[in-house]
């Protein structure tokens, strides 16, 4: 099996979980017993071991991910790890051929350039599948970094679009200057941009030291964006007058942005 076809194949879906106290405990208790060799019993995936039609969804409270020096990762860690777009995810299986662990290793130029297309031409399909789509948005109140506050209930009556992203998500900086523009674009009519991070305020205070991002940033978002079943990162939502979640899409691809564009036009004639 080549290279290119194992990236096919570990589609990188960053899902949310909620793994019960006790099945924590119980993996940690795992993971001790097992720290002077992880991977013991198991072997790298070999070309014959995994179907290449099934993609592996990588999560790290169910299956432990470890970089090359076996460390495990926290879910955190890892989720800036595969978003750097600088590692590759080597699955390694049991004697039944079942995916147990992955490891993560250094990515080559050539696997970093074409794991970006390969999201930049994700299927519509799994760019356009989050659960909350053609339903009724689910009520909020947050507030932003700059202590303004927004709530669904009162934002009804306008076009409120929604990106999910955090600092180490590579995609998520690399659009944030056409987000921008669509900021501007829309600006005096009833639009509200609002940006939902993973990260705490000081880390989002930090990284906008550098980069410009236009949206009201709402920091420590991680609930909000497992309640509205975001799976990847960047996601984008947009919530018509009526609180109905009209649009959504999954990562950067070469048609998001102007989709996000039309839509909103659509939404405020």
């Amino acid at each position: 099996m080549t290279t290119k076809i194992w990236i096919i194949t570990l589609i990188i879906a960053l899902f949310s979980s909620n793994v019960t106290a006790q099945k924590n405990s119980s993996h940690k208790k795992s993971v001790k017993e097992k720290q002077l060799n992880p991977l013991e019993g198991l072997k790298k995936a070999g070309p014959d071991d995994i179907d290449p039609n099934t993609p592996m969804m990588l999560n790290p409270m169910t299956t432990p991910m470890y970089f090359e020096n076996l460390t495990l990762l926290k879910e955190s860690d890892f989720m800036e790890a595969m978003m750097s777009g600088d590692y590759m995810p080597e699955p390694y299986v049991d004697s039944d051929k079942i995916v147990r662990a992955f490891v993560l290793r250094k990515a080559s130029e050539e696997e970093k350039k074409f794991m970006m297309e390969a999201q930049a031409n994700m299927p519509d399909k799994m760019q356009n599948e989050n659960e909350m789509l053609g339903k009724e948005a689910l009520t909020f109140s947050v507030t932003d970094i700059l202590g303004n506050s927004y709530s669904l209930e009162s934002l009804k009556g306008k076009v409120i679009v929604i990106n999910f992203w955090f600092v180490e998500c590579k995609p998520c900086v690399m659009e944030m200057p056409e987000l921008n523009k669509l900021v501007d674009k829309f600006k005096g009519e009833d639009v509200v941009f609002l940006g939902f991070a993973n990260n705490d305020k000081s880390k989002i205070e930090s990284f906008l030291k550098t980069k410009t991002f236009n949206y009201n940033i709402i920091a420590g978002s991680g609930e909000i964006a497992n309640s509205y079943t975001v799976k990847a990162f960047p996601t984008h939502l947009i919530i018509d007058k009526n609180s109905i979640v009209t649009y959504s899409t999954v990562g950067l691809g070469p048609n998001t942005l102007k989709e996000i564009e039309s839509t909103i036009e659509a939404l405020i004639k």
